[in-house]
């Protein structure tokens, strides 16, 4: 076997354009798929992340009865006792903070046009800690008392054609059914990277609302952070573990765990894989005809070489294991190369990131398409391009390395 190497190692080379052209197609074409495959999962990391940060939390606890008809966010199922609630989620040593939130459905006008809303009521010192909204304010994440005031996303404000500092007015049903409204001044206008805050994100402090809504201490949920995981696997099974014990403490409550969530947004991210699997399964044919070719070219460049192998006491197999190792060798030394690439594009999206502000901005496309979206460490798929190109490589070289086992040793001989 190490003499049948030498020979195919030296083959390979012999023709240095020829192999080089079907590794560079192969280096390409696995190397964009590591790329793309990083970038699939920034994407959903950075989904995920909205999830987190900007709108559902790790865990979101609200009563059975508000999660049941939670699509018309109902102010009749508030959580009873709260701060109770607050002090048990708080034992887990893997929880960073709790803050408490009531949504609540109303209406917003300019004076001129008016436009439904769905809002949330909150402790800004308490919420901050929780979600990352604050991080993307411009202006004030809520100031000090005096005058009522809500914080929007800038395009809702577009929308209804207002700027920081203008006043707008808020109408919505209070606890108890009445119809309450009231001017607010705008002193924050919210950027962030969840398209479905900046197009229609309406928040107010408590301590307007408890008035405004005759709220009572009425909170319809409360929502945990947790410590960041790096691996989406243990970050989903920490959120549900703890929703698991909320619900069973507590069992007139429902607790939605991220990793309830985050399992259904990667269910529907599926579908974005199978666009990078045709990629790949286009650049491999390519690459596999490529090596085909190289070993056939290779076949009836050596005629005469076979012919002498088979004299001196080659069998058939060794014949088609020589070819079968040109072609192996092809494919590995391309799988290599196109780990390299896929290591140098994974490096690029990691650290420095693609810009999707210029292209996607305000467009809600399930990911996060505000400044620069990052790619996500894949080391399984490097495993998985060096087995398939010398796969590829191995079945591309089957039928050439058949062919030249073949040869009758009398023909090749004579072969001209």
């Amino acid at each position: 076997m190490g003499t049948l190497f030498k020979i195919a190692w030296r083959n390979v080379w012999r023709h240095g354009k020829r192999t080089a052209l079907t590794i560079v197609t192969m280096a390409f074409g696995l190397g964009l798929y590591v790329g793309m495959d990083s970038m699939l999962k920034g994407m959903d990391r950075g989904g995920l992340d909205n999830i987190v940060n900007l709108s559902d939390s790790s865990v979101r606890v609200t009563t059975t009865r508000y999660e049941e008809e939670r699509r018309s966010y109902p102010m009749d199922y508030g959580i009873d006792d709260p701060a109770a609630l607050e002090t048990f989620i708080l034992k887990d040593p893997r929880v960073v903070a709790v803050s408490k939130r009531t949504r609540f459905v109303g209406s917003m006008s300019n004076g001129i046009d008016a436009i439904p809303v769905l809002a949330v009521a909150v402790d800004p010192e308490a919420d901050s800690k929780v979600f990352t909204l604050s991080e993307f304010v411009d202006g004030a994440w809520f100031g000090d008392g005096g005058e009522r005031q809500v914080v929007l996303g800038y395009r809702l404000a577009e929308d209804l054609g207002l700027k920081l500092g203008d006043w707008v007015t808020l109408a919505a049903r209070t606890r108890y059914e009445a119809r309450n409204a009231d001017d607010f001044r705008i002193v924050g206008l919210i950027d962030s990277t969840e398209p479905s805050i900046n197009n229609s994100g309406v928040y107010v402090s408590f301590v307007d609302a408890e008035d405004f809504l005759e709220l009572e201490n009425l909170r319809t949920e409360v929502v945990v952070k947790m410590e960041r995981r790096v691996n989406l696997k243990d970050a989903m099974a920490d959120s549900d573990a703890l929703a698991a014990a909320i619900e069973h403490e507590y069992p007139v409550l429902s607790a939605q765990s991220f990793g309830e969530v985050g399992r259904q947004f990667l269910e529907l991210a599926k579908a974005k894989s199978k666009g990078v699997g045709m990629i790949i399964f286009v650049m491999m044919l390519i690459a596999g005809v490529g090596i085909a070719n190289t070993i056939l070219m290779s076949v009836f460049s050596r005629v005469r070489e076979i012919g002498v192998l088979r004299a001196f006491g080659f069998t058939q197999k060794e014949i088609s294991r020589l070819f079968l190792l040109e072609g192996g060798i092809i494919g590995f030394v391309g799988s290599i190369a196109g780990m390299v690439v896929g290591l140098g594009l994974d490096l690029y999206f990691i650290f420095v990131g693609f810009p999707l502000e210029s292209m996607f901005k305000g467009v809600d496309m399930g990911m996060p398409i505000w400044g620069t979206l990052y790619g996500e460490w894949n080391p399984s798929q490097f495993a998985v391009i060096l087995v398939v190109g010398v796969l590829v490589a191995l079945l591309s070289s089957r039928s050439p390395a058949r062919r030249a086992a073949r040869m009758e040793v009398t023909n090749a001989l004579r072969f001209v």
